[in-house]
């Protein structure tokens, strides 16, 4: 998603820069052959022509995301702006591919672009921004339709003296709680507006209630499994993750309350009870990597607090431990069960730091053909998982909000596509580093775990993106647990500022011209320091019955996040021609419907390079 490289230690706060540089206009004489004759036949002024703007000053610019009462085209995302919610969501957070929405289903086919939504609801936000405020209504909890479940936003529509709201998602009316009641002024608007953050800002963060509770709020649990085989500590991969692991643990998120977990692998598994009262761990050994199961798990997570000093002592102690660890046996894939086992009570996330090829136990894993007299669709089905029970584990993982980040500290082949499961479903983060060198990577190997340690985070979310009358959300693309019984929300054990979805939305009905529409994201999770939160963004956009209007609201940045991601999701097991062609026939499309809407003559005209810039 949007926010630079994953694991990339952002400076000061500020959001890692994302996205590429816009391009410029075409100069004079660019384009095929330059023919002036051309040109003139196309009559398209290259002054109209939609192009990102690009800030080319130094100063800061000032965002406002409505001004006077309408939405405004947020700027790119490789320019440097602070954000004013003046009623609508941070670009940082929601970004529509359009920002007038077409007002039917077949204007918006005809125009060659897609209507999604980008939306990334924990991004970091600019130091200077404005701050996402929390809102407590103690009991009351969060106000919301009756009817969409649409959370309270500044485009309800007050009546009756302030005793109902209109839901602007649905219309419907609904009371207003008594505890929430409040005098409309003159214009028709609460006279508190500007004193309650949901009245007034694009997005918020509301306290939740018993209601929102499945379970009591989960505590921070880390789960650290290291790969200590031959190849590991031969490489210094072993040693390195060790010393990074004691280095972070001082950033563990959660207070007081934080749990923490080791275990080790080679060709069996290795458990440590570091539990307070203890002269020294108690390793637990399970052989049998077949038939996997967690020895003692209530006793083999501590508080981070008691064992900090004898658990920094284990570390440090584990490679010499297994210097001598001889044979190629790998089990990670039974490792990564077992530790699913563990926290299957509480949940939590487990950080995975393997070394080789998984090959042997439960879920081995073969080396795969890769020879250059391979067709072409054949080396792309490579980018399939090789055994499908590795989706299976991830399911059952992220049913009981477990969390799976890899890091792969390879010197050849580990078969990321299948391990990558593991990751995608769990809401997790994957790092590769090929070949992995000590004196060169470690350093990374530190940033990159601290970061996922210690960045703005969540636990155990559920997001949902709702869409007013006349748009219907088709489906989400990117990394999260989608259950079989639940169409409607996405599932995230865990969820940090670097996560990124995709909502693919469709038109439904005709819309109204005259009226805006609305989409907002709702995002429930559990924070680290054990509160359960409601994060609310809301977005009003312009509708239009003109294309014009429609091209000059497309946004660069968000079409290309659909179309990469769509791009990704077909190749594995598809060609790299075949995304070719998607790519092109996409763009083909959208040049040839802002030349034949948009331009004043078109119809002998053939798409030529200057409008690819």
């Amino acid at each position: 998603g949007p926010g630079g490289m994953p694991g990339q230690m952002p400076p000061g706060g500020m959001q890692p820069p994302g996205g590429m540089q816009p391009g410029m206009p075409p100069g004079p004489g660019m384009g095929m052959g330059g023919a002036p004759a051309r040109q003139q036949m196309a009559r398209i002024d290259p002054a109209q022509i939609p192009r990102p703007v690009v800030n080319q000053s130094q100063e800061v610019q000032v965002f406002e995301t409505r001004v006077n009462g309408c939405h405004i085209n947020p700027p790119s995302s490789s320019t440097r702006f602070v954000v004013r919610d003046r009623g609508s969501a941070s670009p940082r957070l929601l970004r529509a591919s359009l920002n007038t929405v077409p007002a039917t289903n077949d204007m918006l086919g005809n125009s060659g672009m897609q209507l999604a939504l980008a939306v990334q609801p924990l991004a970091l936000p600019d130091p200077d921004d404005d701050p996402v405020l929390v809102v407590d209504l103690a009991e009351l909890g969060p106000v919301r339709c009756g009817r969409c479940k649409a959370y309270m936003n500044p485009y309800m529509r007050w009546a009756d003296g302030g005793k109902t709201f209109v839901c602007n998602f649905c219309n419907a009316s609904n009371p207003c709680p008594d505890s929430y009641f409040n005098y409309l002024g003159p214009d028709g608007r609460r006279r508190d507006t500007y004193e309650r953050a949901e009245l007034s800002c694009g997005t918020y963060e509301v306290v939740a209630t018993k209601e929102y509770f499945a379970r009591p709020a989960m505590p921070v649990i880390h789960v650290f499994l290291i790969d200590v085989g031959h190849a590991a500590v031969a490489s210094g991969a072993a040693a390195a993750t060790c010393q990074c692991i004691e280095q972070v643990l001082d950033s563990l998120q959660g207070g007081d309350n934080t749990l923490v977990g080791l275990v080790t692998f080679d060709s069996s598994v290795h458990f440590y009870n570091v539990s307070k009262g203890q002269a020294q761990p108690q390793m637990l050994v399970m052989p049998d990597t077949q038939d996997v199961y967690a020895p003692m798990p209530s006793q083999l997570l501590a508080k981070l607090t008691e064992c900090r000093e004898q658990l920094a002592e284990l570390l440090a102690s584990i490679p010499t431990m297994f210097a001598a660890t001889a044979g190629p046996e790998c089990c990670a894939a039974a490792a990564i069960e077992a530790c699913v086992e563990l926290l299957k009570p509480t949940g939590g996330k487990l950080h995975a730091f393997v070394s080789s090829l998984p090959n042997s136990g439960m879920k081995a894993l073969k080396m795969r053909d890769s020879s250059s007299s391979m067709a072409e669709k054949e080396k792309q089905m490579g980018l399939l998982p090789q055994d499908l029970t590795y989706l299976t584990l991830a399911a059952q993982a992220a049913e009981y909000q477990i969390c799976i980040d890899l890091f792969l500290l390879a010197q050849s082949y580990v078969d990321v596509a299948t391990l990558a499961t593991l990751s995608h479903t769990t809401g997790g983060s994957m790092y590769h580093y090929l070949p992995f060198n000590p004196m060169m990577d470690q350093d990374q190997l530190l940033n990159d775990l601290k970061w996922n340690v210690s960045r703005p985070q969540g636990l155990e979310a559920i997001l949902r993106v709702r869409c007013s009358g006349g748009l219907d959300v088709e489906h989400y693309l990117g990394s999260f647990y989608k259950p079989p019984n639940s169409p409607t929300d996405v599932y995230l054990p865990a969820i940090d500022c670097d996560k990124a979805f995709i909502a693919k939305l469709n038109i439904t009905e005709k819309l109204n011209p005259s009226n805006e529409v609305y989409l907002q994201s709702a995002l429930l999770y559990t924070s680290p320091d054990g509160g359960r939160r409601v994060r609310i963004s809301t977005l009003a956009l312009l509708v239009s019955d003109q294309m014009g209007a429609v091209f000059k609201g497309a946004d660069l940045d968000s079409q290309l996040a659909n179309l990469t991601r769509q791009v990704a999701c077909t190749l594995p097991g598809g060609t790299s021609a075949g995304a070719k062609e998607l790519i092109l026939a996409r763009i083909t499309a959208t040049l040839a419907a802002y030349r034949k809407h948009c331009a004043t003559s078109s119809s002998t005209v053939s798409i030529g390079r200057p409008w690819f810039s």
